[in-house]
Protein backbone atom coordinates (compact mmCIF):
# COMPACT_ATOMS: atom_id res chain seq x y z
CA UNK A 1 0.00 0.00 0.00
CA UNK A 2 1.50 3.63 -0.99
CA UNK A 3 -0.42 6.70 -0.33
CA UNK A 4 -0.94 9.29 -3.66
CA UNK A 5 1.39 11.54 -4.29
CA UNK A 6 -0.04 13.28 -7.17
CA UNK A 7 -2.59 15.12 -4.62
CA UNK A 8 -3.21 15.28 -1.40
CA UNK A 9 -6.78 16.48 0.45
CA UNK A 10 -6.44 17.48 4.72
CA UNK A 11 -8.71 15.14 6.46
CA UNK A 12 -9.01 12.31 3.56
CA UNK A 13 -6.40 9.04 3.09
CA UNK A 14 -5.68 8.37 -0.07
CA UNK A 15 -3.80 5.25 -1.74
CA UNK A 16 -3.04 2.68 -3.91
CA UNK A 17 -2.70 -1.06 -2.78
CA UNK A 18 0.08 -3.11 -4.06
CA UNK A 19 -1.01 -5.55 -6.99
CA UNK A 20 -4.22 -4.29 -7.15
CA UNK A 21 -7.01 -4.97 -9.33
CA UNK A 22 -8.01 -3.63 -12.10
CA UNK A 23 -9.55 -1.38 -13.81
CA UNK A 24 -7.03 1.47 -12.08
CA UNK A 25 -8.79 3.27 -9.36
CA UNK A 26 -6.98 4.58 -5.73
CA UNK A 27 -9.02 4.27 -2.90
CA UNK A 28 -10.43 7.73 -0.20
CA UNK A 29 -11.38 7.84 3.14
CA UNK A 30 -11.45 8.72 6.32
CA UNK A 31 -10.66 5.62 8.79
CA UNK A 32 -13.16 3.49 10.52
CA UNK A 33 -15.63 6.23 8.91
CA UNK A 34 -15.59 5.13 5.32
CA UNK A 35 -13.55 4.20 2.32
CA UNK A 36 -14.41 4.52 -1.65
CA UNK A 37 -12.65 3.06 -4.74
CA UNK A 38 -12.39 6.00 -7.83
CA UNK A 39 -12.02 5.16 -11.27
CA UNK A 40 -9.77 8.17 -12.31
CA UNK A 41 -9.55 6.71 -16.15
CA UNK A 42 -12.89 7.27 -16.93
CA UNK A 43 -14.02 10.64 -17.88
CA UNK A 44 -15.40 12.03 -16.24
CA UNK A 45 -14.15 9.80 -13.03
CA UNK A 46 -16.59 7.91 -10.95
CA UNK A 47 -16.52 6.10 -7.49
CA UNK A 48 -18.15 2.93 -5.89
CA UNK A 49 -18.71 2.84 -1.85
CA UNK A 50 -16.31 0.36 -0.28
CA UNK A 51 -18.35 0.51 3.50
CA UNK A 52 -19.24 3.25 5.53
CA UNK A 53 -19.94 3.14 9.06
CA UNK A 54 -20.82 6.84 8.79
CA UNK A 55 -21.91 9.13 6.01
CA UNK A 56 -19.70 9.64 3.07
CA UNK A 57 -19.01 13.23 2.86
CA UNK A 58 -20.17 14.28 -0.81
CA UNK A 59 -18.65 17.85 -1.07
CA UNK A 60 -15.16 15.72 -0.50
CA UNK A 61 -16.51 13.30 -2.58
CA UNK A 62 -16.82 15.58 -5.60
CA UNK A 63 -13.11 17.52 -4.64
CA UNK A 64 -11.58 13.94 -4.91
CA UNK A 65 -13.16 13.69 -8.12
CA UNK A 66 -11.92 16.94 -9.32
CA UNK A 67 -8.83 16.56 -8.47
CA UNK A 68 -8.87 12.83 -9.62
CA UNK A 69 -9.47 14.91 -13.03
CA UNK A 70 -7.16 17.01 -13.30
CA UNK A 71 -3.93 14.31 -12.24
CA UNK A 72 -5.01 11.82 -14.21
CA UNK A 73 -2.02 11.12 -15.75
CA UNK A 74 0.15 11.02 -12.53
CA UNK A 75 -2.54 8.93 -11.25
CA UNK A 76 -2.23 6.42 -14.05
CA UNK A 77 2.00 6.74 -13.63
CA UNK A 78 1.88 6.02 -9.86
CA UNK A 79 -0.88 3.18 -10.46
CA UNK A 80 1.49 1.18 -12.56
CA UNK A 81 4.47 1.45 -10.55
CA UNK A 82 1.58 0.37 -7.78
CA UNK A 83 1.13 -2.96 -9.97
CA UNK A 84 5.21 -4.09 -9.49
CA UNK A 85 5.27 -4.31 -5.95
Amino acid sequence: MGLLEAFQLPGCRLWFHTGDHGPPHFHAGAVDAWEIRVYFLQDPPDYDESFAVRHVPMKMVREILRLAAAHRAALLDEWERSQDG
